[in-house]
């Protein structure tokens, strides 16, 4: 069973936690961990310790680690192929674009450290590999990805956001407008759609830094959520962020954006060790891993509450994805790789059930200080109500009823006139009902 870890809440600029809700929410966690999965260690060809991994899908990956390594799989893990590559440097970050087009980043040494950065391409799924070094020396690359075969993007330090156009012949910088952070270490860029991109860095002690841009990546703002780096995070919806990092001295932090990563709640983790690497098999279920603690943490509830789940015979996880619902992957020193079975039970429901009507009913923030949304996403049309009860089951009011189309919908709860407490929200839609807890806190 993972261990519960306390929460220090720093939410919308230091909004106080109360230590009922924090037992009250220690509860709700524990009963949803019964239907948490683990995770399981596989040997693999090399000893060497592994970095970076990328899935196309729940069998096609690719793992990269020290001394130039990487591996393919097409079977989900159970077999590795090691791949020729020129370079005997360590590989920290590889993305494949389809089963074909890949590419992967280095950074080349001598005797004194780091000097540059090198690009590794394959235009074959990784049986030949071209590495080619990046002209400017001392510009070191966190990140790559491509959004089609010729439009790519790679992020780094210092304060380096470069585009290509052609597949990766060229590379020019893109223009940010924030020169308070303009030498700050960007580790990671990902994109909502074509326009609409996110960034994340930093700077330990000083400032953890998201970038944004809303214009395909030409012109990019930034500004500080907290004082340590932001190392990783991911996408849940259109407008849902989940992001990690923090350092050793503090500890983990997470935060969360509900509106594309324009406002965030930072929130430190009372645990030592740096989350590096977030991912989420469900909007609900998610797992970080922590560098130097050789464990993970798990949330059951999209991020507000997390445990710790220690990793299996003490190995040290590097990078986690899951592919789906059923299936996730982590690197780990030692040339190790851990792939997460699912619980042994789990909920499913009939076709033809009335739950099949709604993909998602949510709310968050929650806690929350006076409002929070909630996000209703239906499969199809119908009438919806939506209703607001005390801890003991008496009605307050009526926040919703009418039609809704297929699709999400957010409404705004103002909880003005409430005071703190656990409260429910009940929905009803034709012969189907659902309960939502929430929590306000003044």
């Amino acid at each position: 069973m993972a261990t519960l870890i306390q929460l220090d809440f720093k939410i919308c600029r230091a909004i106080p936690m109360l230590n009922l809700v924090s037992i009250v929410l220690s509860i709700f966690l524990l009963n949803s961990l019964l239907a948490q999965g683990n995770w399981v260690k596989h040997e693999t060809p090399t000893s060497y310790n592994l970095k970076c991994l990328y899935f196309l899908d729940s069998l096609k990956g690719w793992v990269a680690g020290d001394s130039g390594i990487i591996m393919f799989t097409s079977d989900g893990g159970n077999s590795w192929q090691i791949q020729n590559t020129p370079i005997n440097y360590s590989i920290h970050n590889i993305h494949f674009l389809n089963e074909h087009l890949g590419w992967a980043l280095s950074w080349r040494r001598n005797e004194f450290g780091p000097i540059g950065t090198t690009f590794l391409k394959t235009t074959n799924g990784g049986s030949t590999w071209i590495a080619e070094d990046y002209g400017k020396d001392l510009t070191f690359l966190h990140s790559i990805f491509f959004q089609t075969p010729l439009i790519g993007w790679v992020c780094g330090e210092p304060g380096t956001i470069l585009k290509t156009t052609d597949g990766g012949v060229d590379w020019s910088e893109a223009r940010i407008s924030n020169i308070q952070f303009a030498n700050f270490p960007i580790v990671k860029l990902k994109f909502f759609d074509n326009m609409f991109g996110l960034g994340c860095g930093g700077i330990r002690d000083i400032a953890g830094v998201i970038w944004v841009t809303s214009d395909g990546g030409n012109n990019w703002d930034s500004f500080p959520i907290g004082p340590e780096p932001i190392l990783d995070f991911q996408i849940l919806d259109t407008n849902f962020v989940v992001a990690v990092g923090g350092d050793y001295e503090y500890g983990t932090s997470v935060s969360i954006s509900y509106d594309k990563g324009l406002n965030w709640i930072y929130r430190t983790l009372d645990i030592f060790g740096i989350a590096n690497s977030v991912a989420f098999k469900n909007f609900h279920e998610g797992w970080l891993n922590l560098i130097g603690e050789r464990k993970f943490l798990v949330t059951m509830d999209t991020g507000w509450t997390w445990s710790e789940y220690p990793a299996p015979d003490s190995v040290q996880p590097n990078q986690i994805v899951f592919t789906d619902s059923l299936h996730g992957y982590a690197v780990c020193d030692s040339g190790y790789i851990l792939k997460y079975r699912p619980p042994f039970f789990s909920k499913t429901e009939n076709s033809n059930s009335p739950t099949k009507k709604l993909i998602r009913f949510d709310v968050f923030p929650n806690p929350f200080n006076s409002i929070t949304q909630i996000v209703v996403d239906l499969h199809s049309a119908g009438k919806v109500e939506l209703e607001l009860f005390d801890i003991l089951g008496r009605k307050l009011k009526a926040i919703f009823s009418g039609n809704m189309s297929a699709g999400a919908h957010r409404i705004d709860f103002n909880a003005q006139n409430l005071s703190t407490g656990i409260y429910l929200l009940r929905l009803k839609m034709e012969n189907l009902i659902l309960t939502k807890k929430i929590i306000l806190i003044r």
